[in-house]
């Protein structure tokens, strides 16, 4: 349908395009955000009206301060409270981001944003990737945006000192299997562009791991 996946530096990139205008999903780093637009106007508009964070990582949210200034930033209420505090990542401190890059609009457990027209659905999945997570439907071009629930033909990442928890993860990823059509269209926090095998082989993968070091 109207609906794109941009690769870079950072998670992937969800994009709708359409009469309403620009909606975008994550926004990668905060010096790409120049070639994000490049990107965006190559599509119909350099101006996003609303950005939607799958979770707070900052390959993710990094470009929040440039698209807020211009558009809605809209995601889980988790997503506001981590990125609006300090943070320790990979043994370094995460700062607070600035008022124009946090989330205006916030959410507990379901969102839907009426835009391009199809209904763009958000739902937090809880303690999976990390505490914040939202994994995105575009209901009428058959495409969801995975977040970090899913990184394709590769092993996960799962933050475990911001409430993630693998088998959270496993659990959520098979709730998202079972509400998919066979023919949609995955786009992975990383990695390439998937299709619904290719999540159950994440998945898979997910459980195989579990119960092997369980049996350890």
């Amino acid at each position: 349908g109207n609906v794109y996946m941009l690769e870079g530096r950072g998670g992937n990139i969800g994009v709708s395009v359409g009469a309403d205008g620009i909606l975008i999903i994550d926004d990668q780093f905060a010096p790409l955000a120049d070639k994000i637009r490049k990107a965006l106007l190559k599509l119909g508009g350099d101006k996003p009206k609303f950005v939607l964070n799958t979770h707070w990582h900052g390959d993710h949210v990094g470009g929040n301060e440039a698209f807020g200034r211009d558009g809605t930033i809209i995601a889980h209420d988790n997503v506001r409270k981590r990125l609006a505090a300090k943070q320790e990542l990979f043994g370094k401190d995460v700062e607070p981001l600035p008022k124009e890059a946090l989330p205006v609009v916030t959410f507990d457990q379901t969102l839907t944003v009426h835009f391009n027209g199809e209904e763009i659905r958000m739902l937090h999945l809880p303690h999976g990737h990390t505490d914040g997570d939202s994994v995105i439907f575009f209901t009428k071009s058959n495409v969801v945006h995975m977040g970090d629930d899913m990184f394709a033909g590769m092993f996960p990442f799962v933050d475990l000192d911001h409430g993630g928890d693998v088998e959270g993860l496993a659990k959520n990823v098979a709730e998202v299997i079972a509400k998919l059509p066979a023919d949609v269209k995955i786009i992975p926090g990383h990695g390439p562009l998937s299709t619904l095998e290719d999540l159950k082989t994440f998945h898979l993968m997910l459980t195989d791991c579990v119960a092997l070091v369980k049996k350890a």
